[in-house]
């Protein structure tokens, strides 16, 4: 991996603080960092950012691997405690942000795209107001303590 790579990623060099305006900080756990995405088109979505810079699953080691794939699990199970849903959609996209991370998305029978991909970037994206964005931190913490 080129020294470039990572003094170019912005997830790499950017605080919690400087990642505010694209989604909010939930934790960090051993492997990963956790989000609650800016968009809540689907309420409770979360992105899990692993630590170091990697671009892919295949050039994790396999405890690497192994603690990323657990801690994308708990964030689910909190996400899937903090909101109702019928169903969770996982993606890892990365061509535009270079650096291994999964959403966490959940999705109703009744809601956005059911039955289709999850709505990436909305042409009108649901955000919270304070109180609630807080409610929805403040849940998300205790559910991912507790599993």
């Amino acid at each position: 991996m080129a020294v470039e790579a990572v003094a170019a990623c912005r997830y790499c060099t950017a605080t919690n603080e400087e990642l505010a305006p694209v989604m909010a900080h939930i934790a960090d756990l051993d492997w990963t960092r956790v989000f609650l995405y800016g968009d809540q088109t689907h309420r409770g979505r979360c992105v899990v950012l692993f630590k170091r810079h990697a671009r892919e699953l295949f050039e994790l080691s396999e405890e690497e691997r192994a603690g990323f794939i657990r801690e994308v699990a708990l964030v689910a199970a909190a996400i899937a405690k903090a909101v109702p849903c019928d169903k969770l959609n996982y993606a890892g996209y990365g061509d535009r942000a270079d650096h291994l991370h999964f959403h966490v998305v959940p999705k109703t029978q009744d809601g956005p795209a059911w039955g289709q991909p999850f709505i990436l970037n909305a042409e009108t994206p649901v955000l919270l107001d304070a109180p609630d964005q807080q409610e929805m931190l403040l849940k998300l913490k205790q559910f991912l303590q507790s599993t």
